[in-house]
């Protein structure tokens, strides 16, 4: 896929007039112009993928300030304060677990009085007869009043997700910016993803989940899951109204949960009506939790979001695909205006460089996990005195390079206290390295807050997910996108302005045969590739030898096809690319080949690489006589 930059250059009067700042660049300006050409054209979607450097922020405040009203959405708090910073008009609201309750000490808002008592909270905003002011208001409720009020509201994901469709107090606007919208997929799902804690069904309900139960729902019988969550709603109704006479203050934050649990049992039945197929049960073991998740959201993105504005833009560094973001979300093509523009910043300032020794796929890394140690070292002592950050992708690589690595300036967090760990890291001045599984984004580290970061391992999904990998096996190119995504947004981290610089080094040896692969290549940016020391793949060259491949499997040519793909497999482009490997497979497959058919699956696997569509395949050649699975 070619996604052309834009060579947009008209310039529309009313954006230079409601731009925030004094100084616009050209492109910001030519940006908003095109945008609201393309929506002066009729179209209601439009997707701008525009690189770290470019302004994205003041580009969405200014089509606000066009609009006569409008959402920005963010995904997180962070970001909705940033954007209250820049732009002193914009109104920022946020949860209630955010502000104190005025009636409850010690509580916050979302175990405070209006929601254990009902409305009756003389600082809420109904049936109230006197003036809302800030010293008479509940803070959640006046931030609330600002912003149902004001012309453009800065929120999170999650929260206008939830009004929108539930408390339903905000209503439709003219514009809905979603701000880091790749994140806007993966969102979603979490948000219709309903879970329970096996603990707190016991704490709650005395009710023991079982593995027969756990069973039963990992059947995937829709029906079955629709009784059992109506019998954990219906055991939560009757706990609520025992409580509800005790004491309320006592019980605020036991009140509070088994009403957020009510609601989501009843969110959820009404989610998965509508669609039932495309959702999987999943038991997370280590945490003791049931899940209830969608494997896709193109059905219900729509409802859910898009209808609440007349027109959404979707604004990222990292969109990759435009056709394929658009797909996902449940937009037709033909209903996107798409537009491109590169970081200005210079490449040379965040070269990457990668490590040719160390596989560390799942059949490997026992083995070269401790010899890739001598490497780090010698990276921290490359940097010895400056700040940087070692992305491990699984806290199990966090923690072995803990274990491992003998130097006091390495800090690490855990899944309790990542905002934490991160504010000692920022703020120290001592230069800190930070090991961590879930820094690729949503961190903004300028200047010396990191001028190197390593990292150690692809950042592939984990297959052992359920959900990602019944995903990737109804859509292999999602998977290859989100782990192309992971690594864009990771390289991203450390060149925040123009100037800056940062050094990553990959210390995985799969890096280099992966973007060398046809899917991940078209998804990652040219910028990316240009960054990478020493490369040398021909891009033109391997699209070249593809296309021949084609010519004689579209010509029925199966003795050329077999024979061509044969020689790709020791061809250096194709070095580790599942390309050859598939179209052999599939060749063999057709002609009756199954031996054959084994033998190229697994001479791919013995590469420490992996596929599911291959592990399927085998059960199949197993079923069939032609493979021992076991």
């Amino acid at each position: 896929m070619d996604w052309q930059y834009s060579d947009y250059s008209k310039i529309n009067p009313n954006a230079k007039k409601h731009f925030p700042f004094d100084n616009p660049r050209d492109n910001q300006l030519e940006t908003v112009s095109e945008i609201a050409d393309a929506i002066n054209h009729g179209y209601k979607y439009i997707v701008l993928e525009a690189g770290t450097g470019t302004g994205k922020s003041a580009i969405a405040a200014t089509l606000s300030n066009m609009s006569d009203s409008s959402y920005i959405l963010t995904i997180t708090k962070q970001l909705q304060d940033q954007y209250l910073r820049d732009f002193k008009d914009f109104k920022v609201v946020k949860g209630r677990s955010n502000f104190r309750c005025q009636n409850y000490i010690n509580k916050s808002c979302s175990e405070g009085k209006c929601l254990t008592e009902g409305f009756e909270c003389r600082f809420s905003l109904k049936n109230r007869e006197n003036e809302i002011r800030k010293d008479n208001t509940c803070p959640y409720y006046y931030q609330k009043y600002l912003a149902l009020h004001a012309k453009t509201v800065v929120s999170n994901y999650y929260y206008m997700f939830l009004e929108l469709n539930y408390v339903k107090d905000f209503q439709k606007r003219d514009l809905l910016i979603f701000d880091e919208a790749h994140n806007l997929e993966s969102t979603l799902m979490d948000e219709l993803t309903l879970e329970f804690s096996k603990s707190d069904l016991e704490e709650y309900l005395d009710y023991n989940l079982r593995c027969e139960k756990i069973e039963e729902l990992n059947s995937n019988n829709y029906l079955n899951w629709i009784e059992f969550i109506n019998e954990i709603k219906e055991g939560y109704l009757e706990e609520l109204n025992k409580l509800e006479r005790l004491d309320k203050l006592e019980l605020a934050e036991k009140i509070a949960f088994i009403k957020h649990q009510i609601n989501d049992c009843s969110r959820f039945i009404e989610h998965l009506t509508h669609d039932p197929k495309i959702w999987i049960f999943d038991w997370d073991d280590d945490y003791q939790t049931a899940q209830f998740k969608p494997l896709k959201v193109d059905n219900y993105a729509k409802n859910t979001l898009f209808d609440y504005a007349d027109v959404c833009i979707f604004m990222s560094a990292t969109i990759l695909d435009w056709k394929l973001f658009s797909k996902w979300l449940g937009i037709p093509e033909d209903e996107i205006y798409a537009i491109r523009h590169k970081s200005p910043f210079d490449i040379n300032n965040n070269p990457i460089t990668a490590y040719d020794e160390y596989n560390l796929s799942r059949k490997f890394i026992k083995v070269n996990a401790q010899k890739s140690i001598g490497s780090i070292n010698e990276i921290l002592d490359k940097h010895k005195n400056e700040k940087g950050i070692i992305h491990t992708v699984s806290g199990k690589c966090r923690d072995f390079l803990i274990d491992n690595i003998a130097d006091e300036r390495l800090i690490a967090h855990d899944r309790h206290n990542r905002s934490e760990m991160l504010e000692e890291f920022i703020s120290s001045d001592e230069p800190l390295v930070l090991i961590s599984p879930s820094m690729s984004e949503g961190v903004d580290l300028p200047g010396d807050l990191c001028r190197f970061q390593v990292i150690y391992k692809l950042p592939f999904p984990d297959w052992g997910d359920k959900q990602i990998n019944q995903r990737a096996g109804i859509d292999r190119e999602w998977y290859d996108y989100r782990t192309c995504l992971n690594l864009v947004q990771t390289h991203g981290r450390g060149v925040r302005y123009d100037g800056d610089y940062c050094h990553t080094y990959v210390i995985d040896s799969r890096f280099r045969s992966y973007i060398r692969e046809a899917f991940p290549s078209k998804f990652l940016p040219d910028t990316f590739k240009e960054s990478i020391e020493g490369r040398e793949f021909d891009l033109k060259e391997k699209k070249r030898l593809m296309e021949i491949g084609d010519f004689h499997i579209e010509n029925n040519d199966y003795e050329s096809a077999i024979i061509f793909f044969k020689e790709l497999l020791n061809n250096e482009l194709f070095k580790n690319d599942i390309y050859p490997y598939l179209k052999l497979s599939n060749l063999y497959h057709e002609t009756g080949l199954f031996e054959c058919e084994v033998q190229v699956i697994m001479r791919f696997l013995s590469s420490g690489a992996e596929y599911n569509h291959f592990e399927k395949r085998l059960k199949e050649l197993a079923d069939m006589g032609y493979f021992d699975f076991n």
